[in-house]
């Protein structure tokens, strides 16, 4: 993992980016979450080991070191543990992303805010706030899980940064969204459209004493503290990508690096029935919006795909490594949403 990453931020380096929202330490406890492929396992052990060397292969030994990339823990807290139907989106009523995590503070520590650790122990310079709630309250808007164990008790030094719009999920009041969240903890808000309002309700609520100077400053200089150790406060180096680079980028060596992460990664899956090996002569269906899709295979923080129609280069879809593995005398057949042909309903493997 610490090599994966490595790779990852050289990469990034490479497009003059110089932080990562990454390593995701949830750990997904229901596979019907949409995002239990963005964390590692199933089990806090595993999550502890591969988030803390994310976090080192990330940001090396020195995070002003040219090749780094700024490390992001997320989301904080729990965002793996909600419940089925908890989702109160309307898109989404009955679902588990952005639901409730409804479990003791005891279960919280020893599965969900395991990964956070060994993370901070590690020093990674940021960590994400998720937009789910741990017993109904929205976790940017939780002062005892962003304030009280994460910055004191855990003694994380980086800063916290706002899920994307995740302040506007608090309340229906967005001056109180505001208030609440920097009171919480938050330090640097992302958001869209909103931040003229962000602005000036955040320079009211200082003025009056709403969000206390004491909470300004200390975002103001967890923000300073990363930024200065990643030596983008010095005048005396640019902060653009060094073009020398590029020439790794997508290289032999790197995509080697990705062929042991699937090596070692597969899992195994008993052959009842023997059903392996397929017939020469089987019939496979492929089945599904993922199957044919360099977009989905990259999850949502996807660099390669379709544009305007046409598949870039540097890719192998499920579809396309099944019809170049299967025998000749094989029938491979697709289906975008998952119907198959009438003849596949009868045949035999």
């Amino acid at each position: 993992m610490e090599k994966i990453e490595r790779v990852t931020a050289e990469e990034v380096r490479a497009t003059g980016i110089n932080w990562v929202f990454s390593p995701c330490v949830a750990v997904p406890q229901d596979e019907r979450w949409g995002r239990t492929y963005e964390g590692y396992s199933e089990d806090p052990a595993l999550v502890k080991e591969l988030g803390a060397a994310a976090v080192r292969g990330f940001q090396g030994t020195n995070l002003s070191d040219p090749l780094s990339v700024l490390g992001c823990a997320k989301h904080f807290a729990g965002d793996g543990g909600t419940s089925f139907g908890s989702a109160d989106m309307d898109e989404n009523p009955t679902g588990l992303d952005q639901g409730n995590t409804q479990v003791d503070e005891a279960t919280l520590r020893r599965i969900h805010l395991a990964g956070y650790v060994p993370a901070v122990q590690a020093g990674v310079g940021t960590i994400m706030p998720s937009y789910s709630s741990w017993n109904r309250v929205k976790c940017s808007a939780s002062k005892h899980l962003l304030t009280d164990i994460l910055k004191h008790e855990m003694g994380f030094e980086g800063f916290l940064i706002s899920d994307y719009n995740a302040i506007d999920q608090i309340s229906p009041n967005y001056k109180k969204d505001v208030a609440i969240s920097i009171n919480a903890g938050i330090d640097m808000v992302m958001l869209t459209e909103k931040y003229p309002e962000l602005f000036s309700d955040l320079q009211q609520l200082a003025s009056d004493g709403s969000i206390p100077m004491t909470r300004i400053d200390d975002a103001v200089t967890r923000i300073l503290r990363v930024k200065f150790a990643m030596g983008l406060m010095d005048k005396n180096r640019s902060p653009l990508a060094d073009r020398g680079l590029q020439k790794a980028f997508g290289s032999a060596a790197h995509r080697e690096v990705a062929r042991q992460a699937v090596r070692e990664s597969l899992v195994l899956l008993k052959n009842d029935h023997n059903i392996l090996p397929l017939k020469k002569s089987a019939k496979i269906h492929v089945a599904g919006r993922g199957a044919d899709s360099l977009e989905c295979s990259a999850a949502d923080g996807r660099a390669t795909g379709r544009e305007n129609g046409q598949r870039r280069p540097g890719g192998t879809t499920i579809l396309a490594a099944i019809k170049a593995t299967a025998s000749n005398n094989a029938s491979v057949t697709f289906s975008l949403d998952g119907t198959a042909p009438r003849a596949l309903m009868s045949a035999s493997w």
